[in-house]
């Protein structure tokens, strides 16, 4: 917005006055233009864009009231500022309820002008902003949807619309990649938050210092580092939505201050002594069965008796197979891979989908998708495109698994790695090695493929 012109309008039948105006904003930040009259100024107007103009009321012809009916018909987002005459103030206000920013009476000082200008444009850039941050809101809930018409399915949107409608925490639980924030921001855009922001923090790879910062923000000083006052997540979304995936990792500490923020509306930045208030929902994400012993130990029992009081369940793709045809046809409609969208399934393949057992969900089919529309030239996603594990009961699916270990090894370490978006720590769970280990084989697999 700095380095952006204000393009300036100046209207006004004084010669000597409108002159005196363009020298004054004669400068590298400004592209002013000057017309006599309001019909001069119309004519200017359909050829040129303006973000802020200086109009006289009172006019021979058209009258800088009229002028401004019109402009607001060609330019909805041009910000006016009228210049009256004392006997004129009554006109003045008229012209700020059809839309004027303001007015100023003659004789005006030019440096008061000059600041009114700058506050008109600084009201048209934060328009602009938001109307783009809005209509990039809409485009991204459109995005979230919950495909599927399986009961379970539709029993789940049921409960995302209900819980959209409610402002209390909420605890969502499911498997890894089953769609547990996908829940969370349909729960979002679709309540009345859906116009502020909602943003999501991974509990499970910052420490509890981090995690404090991100959610509430620091004061400047109050840790070496922190040049500057810094807002949290809770504070810049105010009115909106936060989202905490892996809460059962929130250190005890961490529970306690979460707890005060969701009792009284209140929090306090780190480094800072007074309380802020705002008005942001909390949602919790986790993979752990709160109904588990083990499970449940990680959390104290009041903030979890908090956050529970309302709860969703997302369900594994293992309960709503029947799903997978839609789902993949989804997947391929939205891939940003260039000609994805006139691929299709086979039907040993679509068999294929149908069988597997799903360990890591949704997000699993989506890599597995994304890796076959990669590989194949055709518009048919083959058996033979999609991983190892899916060809085994197929005569070439024996043919390939004449493979020494190594190799089977590199397939399904890359398949797993895949499955969980490239995430070490929980790749190297699931594989039951070490992250050094893993990140060895991860290095010699890339210098083989010469990446």
């Amino acid at each position: 917005m700095q380095n952006q012109k204000i393009r300036l309008l100046i209207v006004d039948d004084e010669d000597a006055f409108r002159e005196l105006l363009m020298r004054r904003f004669d400068r590298s930040e400004f592209q002013a233009m000057g017309a006599r009259s309001g019909e001069e100024a119309l004519e200017v107007m359909k050829a040129n864009m303006f973000d802020v103009g200086v109009i006289d009321i009172r006019m021979p012809g058209i009258s800088g009231i009229d002028l401004l009916r019109e402009i607001k018909l060609l330019q909805p987002d041009f910000e006016a500022i009228m210049l009256t005459g004392q006997a004129t103030i009554d006109t003045a206000i008229e012209a700020m309820k059809m839309g004027a920013h303001d007015y100023l009476a003659k004789p005006c000082k030019l440096f008061e002008l000059e600041i009114v200008i700058r506050k008109a444009f600084e009201k048209k850039m934060l328009a602009e902003q938001n109307a783009k941050l809005r209509a990039e809101l809409k485009q991204k809930a459109g995005r979230h949807e919950i495909i599927g018409a399986s009961p379970i399915m539709r029993e789940l949107r049921e409960k995302v619309n209900s819980l959209s409608l409610l402002d209390e925490p909420l605890l969502i639980r499911g498997e890894s990649g089953s769609g547990k924030e996908l829940a969370a921001r349909c729960i979002h855009y679709l309540s009345n938050r859906k116009d502020n922001p909602m943003y999501s923090i991974n509990c499970g790879v910052l420490t509890e210092g981090m995690l404090e910062v991100e959610l509430f923000g620091h004061e400047a000083m109050a840790f070496v580092g922190a040049a500057m006052r810094k807002k949290g997540h809770v504070e810049s979304a105010s009115g909106g939505t936060v989202l905490l995936n892996e809460a059962e990792q929130i250190p005890p500490s961490m529970q306690v201050k979460i707890l005060s923020y969701l009792e009284t509306g209140e929090f306090r930045r780190v480094g800072g002594e007074g309380d802020i208030s705002a008005n942001t929902r909390l949602l919790f994400a986790t993979t752990e069965d709160p109904r588990q012993p083990a499970s449940h130990e990680k959390f104290r029992d009041d903030f979890f008796y908090k956050i529970s009081t309302l709860s969703l369940n997302v369900p594994s793709l293992r309960e709503h197979k029947e799903d997978i045809p839609e789902l993949a046809q989804y997947i391929i409609k939205n891939s940003q891979i260039p000609k994805a969208r006139s691929k299709r399934i086979s039907k040993k393949a679509m068999d294929a989908l149908l069988r597997y057992h799903w360990p890591f969900n949704t997000r699993e089919l989506v890599n597995v998708l994304e890796r076959a529309i990669g590989l194949t030239i055709r518009n048919v996603i083959q058996l033979k495109d999609l991983p190892i594990s899916f060809e085994k009961k197929s005569k070439a699916g024996r043919q390939r698994h004449l493979q020494s270990l190594s190799e089977i090894e590199r397939e399904h370490i890359l398949h797993v790695l895949d499955a969980v978006n490239g995430n070490i720590s929980q790749a190297a769970r699931i594989l039951g090695i070490s992250r050094p280990k893993l990140y060895r084989k991860q290095e010699r697999y890339r210098s083989e493929t010469g990446e």
